[in-house]
């Protein structure tokens, strides 16, 4: 994703988390919060955290709307962001690099396929999340703190209500992996044009739309149902892209251009329009050359290795496109690097940049 300083403020803070009187999921969950590395910390919520509740009422289309639903359903005052308590609005900025997704046949000795990305942003604090909802799959999913306001140096307190907000991030991933082994992944497309499709169906937000796949889909073709049956609504004022893979082997980029959505087979993805549509890449545009030149690494490394590979392969796969190879002004990193294996449901994590220090999630 091209490095953009947003901010999700209070986005989905837990409007659908204090909407009744019975915290015990809210409080269980800040109770299994730990730190696991530096600015890394891990969150299980087993539960219901209103998904249902959201999408019965009309969903979102704007970050406006998210926060209007939040205020009804809090039971005292509003929440804002902890950085910045008067915080009322987003704020945008944009960046020049972006991430990279991969899906391949897994050689080793477990089958199955096996699927990578890097998250190009900043310095931030990030959260993994251990979903096992009442009505959904179960999944891990990686977040970005500084989405909700959070700092890169957030010391959390370990204690309901204080350390409420950060639950919030459940409806901000980034990527995940389900138990069915569906994985999705949100990239930048490569420019500013916003999705806000108008069909008289329930609206999703670009996160909302990760978290709800999450949830519901076992397998690509699941996955775009849902997406076909949702307005989706993009946020940050730019366009996404999102890398969807199974563990069936298909693997496909969807994309939105002119409110319309396409769906193409690909097994690798960047930061250019790669579907089959009327904003697909050409070659020429300059803006899209350094998305093309990881693009082509990736895509020679999984064609010499006939997209058959391992962890290890997957791993330097990702660091060899790593962001802070391009970065012109020395703050440009891959905050994260993760490696996810369906038949082991397993993610293997690699924060800032760091190759030799594998940290292992399983569920």
């Amino acid at each position: 994703m091209k490095k953009s300083k947003f901010i999700f403020v209070f986005f989905l803070v837990l409007g659908f988390l204090f909407s009744s009187c019975a915290y015990r999921d809210e409080m269980e969950a800040i109770k299994s919060m730990k730190q696991i590395d530096d600015g890394v910390f891990y969150l299980e919520f087993e539960g219901d955290y209103g998904l249902d509740e959201y999408l019965s009422n009309g969903g979102g289309k704007s970050v406006g709307d998210l926060i209007n639903f939040i205020t009804k359903s809090l039971k005292k005052g509003t929440w804002s962001s902890p950085r910045n308590k008067s915080e009322s609005e987003v704020k945008i900025s944009f960046g020049d690099f972006g991430c990279a997704s991969l899906s391949a046949k897994n050689a080793d000795s477990c089958g199955g396929m096996i699927f990578g990305r890097n998250y190009d942003w900043n310095d931030c604090a990030v959260m993994i999340v251990h979903t096992k909802p009442d009505n959904g799959y179960e999944s891990i999913s990686t977040c970005c703190l500084s989405h909700l306001g959070i700092n890169r140096d957030w010391e959390p307190s370990y204690k309901f209500p204080a350390d409420a907000v950060a639950l919030g991030i459940i409806y901000v991933p980034m990527d995940g992996m389900n138990e069915k082994g569906l994985y999705i992944a949100d990239l930048m497309a490569g420019d500013r044009e916003t999705t806000a499709q108008e069909r008289g169906k329930i609206s999703v937000t670009t996160t909302d739309a990760i978290r709800l796949i999450l949830d519901r889909a076992a397998t690509v073709d699941e996955a775009i149902e849902i997406l076909e049956n949702h307005d989706m609504h993009s946020v940050i004022g730019a366009a996404h892209h999102f890398a969807i893979a199974d563990n069936n082997g298909k693997s496909v980029v969807v994309e939105w251009a002119n409110n319309e959505m396409y769906v193409t087979e690909t097994p690798v993805l960047t930061n250019h329009y790669t579907a089959d549509s009327p904003k697909k890449d050409d070659g020429i545009n300059e803006q899209a050359g350094n998305s093309r030149l990881r693009f082509g690494i990736l895509k020679d490394t999984c064609e010499a290795l006939q997209y058959k590979l391992n962890t290890s392969d997957v791993r330097d796969a990702l660091k060899s496109v790593h962001a802070s190879q391009y970065s012109k002004s020395g703050e440009e990193l891959t905050a994260w690097s993760a490696v996810f294996e369906p038949n082991k449901r397993k993610v293997v994590y690699y924060f800032r940049e760091n190759y030799d220090k594998p940290i292992i999630v399983e569920f």
